[in-house]
Order: C-alpha cells, then structure tokens, then sequence
C-alpha cells in the first residue's frame, strides 16, 4: 500500500500568540519546506487531483504529495501564494463560506478571532490562478455533535456559497477541527463532494475512504529533516481506521458538553 503524504496548513504568518502557534508557520519555514518536496522531486497536486489519479486506478508516482491549507486566511494569498507560485506548486485551499470577507470568529477564544478572512473576488482570482477552494463549512462548528439537519446544512450551503462566488464545481471538503463521523463523512457525499480529508496525523493511501482522507498537520517546528521523515513514513501511521475507540468516546463527551450548553475549554480549541 502506497502512503501519500497530505500536508495540512492553516495560517503561514509570523505569530508571537503563544496559544495560536501550533496552527501558525512562518513564511520562512513554509519556504524550507516547498524547498524539501523540490529537492527530492515530488509532485504536488491539489487533493481533487489526487482524488482523481487515484479514481483512475493507476498507480501514483513514487513521490508524490498534495498540499491543503484550512479556513481561507488572507495571509494565504499574502504569504503562502508567492511561495507557491515560486515552486510552480498548486494547492488546496478550504475555506469557511459563511465568513467569506469577514474575520475568523472561531478563534476568538484563542485571540485570534479578527484574523481576516479572504473575500469572494480573491477567492474568484486565485481560482484562476489554478488553487483549489475546497468547502470547510458555513461557521466552522464541531460537525459530529451537531444534529445531522443542522451538520448537513453546514457542509451543502458550504458548497452552493461557494458555487455561486466561483462558477465552478466545488470538489472537496474538509471537516472543521478535523471531526468526522459515519454521518458527516456521508452528509459530505450526499452534499456532492468529490472527497472529503480530515486530519489524523497520518498518511494516506490508495484505497483510504475518499470521504476521510488523512493529512499530515504542518506546523513551525517542522525542520527540513524532520518534515522529509514524516513524508517517507517515519513515525506516522498509514490511513489509519476512520473510527477509533478514543475518537468515539471523546465525540460522546463533546456532545454532553453541547447538549449541556457548557463552552469548550480554550486549551481544546483547535484550529483546523
């Protein structure tokens, strides 16, 4: 079984917020690591690319990656775009519609909510430069515990915003915070996703549900080293089970709190 690296970003800025940090890699890291998948020649596609060469049955390159950034930042076009454009590399770019132009609310537990989210004519304009918007809700709200009428508006409204600013099919979805469940990896293909990845911290492979492909999550510490490890397989699973027992229990006791009203704690705030 073939393991295919899916990188996972968020935000490629400078961040002296201690709290937001694990979710923030410099521009300068960013570059060091497009640098690792040059030298050692991979090549780089968007996740519906990948999706497809993989629906097509062929077998991939031997090196090959695809690279995904979460929630639709300004500094994506402001700090990652230039470096990928000077690497020739596209990428996957997730985006929450409902705040499309407006700032990243969700983060407002971390200090981050007024971090600036792109508006529908940039969003239009990096289409066209070949960068992949892909849906990542509405709100950006933990799908799993939410009640499936309410999870699926999230992800099909995603889908149709997003529709009607691009003119054009969007393909791919990615689960806010990276919860998914049976129900929302099939909420997102009964929406008319192509595939859908969560996170994971592991490889994925041909053969790995279309619906809950798993990413590698990117972050500043990441030196060119150890990031060529993790794409070589080193100390990360291979499209690891969609369920597992402590994601389950860990869903159980996320949706007590909801049910409860309680908020979720700052420190289990995530940003993906």
């Amino acid at each position: 079984m073939q393991a295919i690296p899916i990188l996972a970003y968020h935000s490629i800025a400078d961040s002296d917020n201690a709290r937001y940090a694990q979710w923030c890699v410099t521009p300068h890291r960013f570059h060091q690591h497009m640098s690792v998948l040059k030298q050692w020649n991979y090549r780089v596609f968007t996740v519906s690319q990948l999706v497809d060469w993989l629906v097509m049955g062929k077998p991939m390159p031997s090196r090959c990656v695809a690279i995904s950034f979460d929630d639709g930042l300004q500094d994506f076009q402001d700090n990652a775009v230039p470096i990928l454009s000077a690497f020739d590399y596209p990428a996957t770019l997730y985006v929450v519609a409902g705040l499309i132009g407006k700032s990243s609310r969700w983060l407002a537990p971390l200090g981050e909510g007024n971090r600036p989210i792109l508006n529908a004519s940039e969003l239009r304009a990096l289409s066209a430069t070949g960068i992949e918007i892909g849906g990542h809700s509405m709100t950006h709200p933990e799908l799993d515990v939410l009640d499936r009428r309410t999870a699926f508006a999230e992800i099909r409204n995603c889908k149709h915003v997003l529709e009607d600013v691009l003119g054009e099919d969007v393909r791919s979805f990615a689960y806010p915070h990276g919860y998914a469940s049976d129900t929302t990896r099939q909420l997102a293909e009964d929406a008319g996703y192509g595939s859908a990845v969560r996170v994971r911290h592991a490889l994925s492979a041909a053969g790995e549900n279309a619906f809950g492909l798993s990413r590698l999550v990117m972050t500043e510490s990441l030196g060119k080293a150890e990031l060529f490890s993790l794409l070589t397989g080193h100390g990360v699973p291979v499209a690891p089970p969609q369920n597992s027992l402590r994601s389950s229990l860990w869903r159980i006791t996320r949706r007590l709190r909801a049910l409860r009203g309680q908020p979720r704690p700052v420190c289990e705030v995530t940003a993906s």
